[in-house]
């Protein structure tokens, strides 16, 4: 089973959405109590951006709800470092706890903020984890060697690496490790960044990248999957040399970002199969679907 787009996509689009947004897109995806949930990016009316919950029983079927359950306002003593908006969540299920992890921005530029929930209604926010420039960041869902262990990309100067640390009480991270690489004059030419949180598979830790490359003045942004090995998370097992998924379709070449498929969340089911959710063209949300098994044996 290789990637196959759901025919009716966009899944989400802004019409969908019962308030007064720009757009829809960029969600986190987790099952939660028999439902599938999306936490969804709005840009709002202002341009900054919050989270709203999706929900849907199906997978496929979604109803937004009808205010946002994560906005910059509630950040308390970090909110100035979230005051232009909070973007693209991943979320990990650690034990009973589903910690999110996102893009801040403010004049500060953007850094990555630690939020956690027990029941998506209610939210503690931990406030920043990382230094500006940092962003796409995924924490592994179980504890390795006793840390925890995140995946994120800081920006150093012309560098858009991806690295991997680790930590004993999600706090305090240290230890940064190498972990990939643009790799020039190829479709993740300019930057990459680790897209979906990992799973465990039986050959590793499985995720989704993004890769960029620029053509004149605009870029393209495909998504790849990586492979990472389950007792030394800082050695890459292998990735796919061609990308999985890239613009082609109307909904994902043309948008508010033209060509742009990019996906911070995914649902593995209990038979194998996966369900990506992406966005096309920073404009609507999409579905895809494919295998855990397909991805492994492309990352080999």
């Amino acid at each position: 089973m290789e990637i196959i787009r759901y025919k009716e996509n966009p899944i989400l689009t802004v019409e969908d959405v019962p308030f007064r947004v720009n757009s829809i897109f960029n969600p986190g995806a987790i099952k939660f109590q028999d439902e599938y949930l999306l936490v969804c990016r709005v840009e709002m009316p202002n341009g900054r951006s919050s989270f709203v919950l999706a929900r849907s029983k199906d997978g496929i079927k979604f109803t937004v709800e009808n205010q946002p359950c994560l906005t910059p306002k509630d950040h308390g003593d970090y909110s100035k470092y979230v005051e232009w908006g909070i973007e693209d969540t991943r979320i990990s299920k650690i034990e009973d706890d589903y910690y999110l992890t996102y893009t801040g921005y403010s004049k500060y530029m953007p850094l990555v903020i630690l939020s956690v929930t027990k029941d998506f209604k209610t939210y503690k926010t931990f406030g920043p984890i990382s230094v500006p420039s940092n962003k796409d960041c995924v924490i592994l869902p179980e504890k390795i060697s006793g840390f925890y262990w995140k995946v994120d990309r800081p920006s150093a100067e012309n560098r858009k690496d991806i690295w991997i640390s680790k930590s004993p009480d999600l706090i305090h991270w240290g230890n940064p490790q190498f972990l990939m690489e643009p790799q020039s004059g190829t479709w993740q030419g300019d930057k990459i960044g680790i897209s979906t949180p990992f799973i465990k598979t039986k050959e590793g830790w499985l995720a989704l990248y993004h890769g960029v490359r620029g053509f004149g003045i605009s870029s393209m942004y495909k998504l790849g999957a990586v492979l990472l090995d389950l007792e030394k998370p800082w050695v890459v097992k292998g990735k796919s040399s061609e990308p999985i998924l890239a613009p082609e379709k109307d909904y994902e070449r043309v948008g508010d970002v033209n060509n742009v498929v990019f996906s911070n969340g995914w649902i593995v089911e209990d038979n194998g199969s996966v369900k990506i959710y992406y966005s096309g063209a920073d404009t609507n949300i999409c579905l895809a679907e494919t295998s855990v098994n397909y991805l492994l044996s492309i990352c080999k």
